[in-house]
This record gives C-alpha cells, sequence and structure tokens, in this order.
C-alpha cells in the first residue's frame, strides 16, 4: 500500500462500474456457499443419525434427530454469516 499523502485527507477513489459488478458476484458466490454449507451440515447429521439406527437399533429416531440437529447447526451457521455481514456493513 502506497503512503498516504497527507494534501488528500480523506479522499476516497469512487468505484467503477466494472468493480461493483465484480463485488455483487462474491456477494452472490459467497452466498451460495452458505446455502451448500446448510445442506451440508443437514446430509452430514442425518447420516450420522442413520449409523446410530443401525448401530443402536433407534430406528427411525436416530435419522429424525440427526437431521434435526443438522438443520439446527446449520442454521447456526448461518445466522452467523448473516450477523457477522451486517457488522461488517456498518
Amino acid at each position: 500500500m502506497p503512503p498516504k499523502d497527507d494534501r488528500l485527507g480523506d479522499y476516497k477513489r469512487p468505484e467503477m462500474d466494472f468493480e461493483k459488478k465484480a463485488s455483487l458476484g462474491r456477494g452472490a458466490g459467497s452466498w451460495a456457499a452458505v446455502g451448500i454449507e446448510f445442506a451440508i451440515y443437514v446430509v452430514l447429521f442425518f447420516l450420522g443419525g442413520k449409523w446410530l439406527d443401525g448401530k443402536f437399533g433407534w430406528h427411525p429416531w436416530g435419522t429424525a434427530m440427526g437431521g434435526l440437529a443438522g438443520a439446527c447447526v446449520g442454521m447456526y451457521m448461518l445466522i452467523r454469516r448473516v450477523m457477522r455481514a451486517n457488522a461488517s456493513e456498518d
């Protein structure tokens, strides 16, 4: 980063149109990743519950509780990411 020139004060260079479009694309990709992450949590916990069903004979409670736990963890991570995004905008 070049040294700050005191003559410019708090000047900020205006964003060009292509820079705005690029930052929009990064945001959309990030939120798409959140959806994929949510699905991964649900599937992994669901499969873990299915494994517990087979191991301990809890059918269908392990699968149901695993899927529910995955949805809860996914929702927690989604809310955390939204809160972090809102904090960085301020």
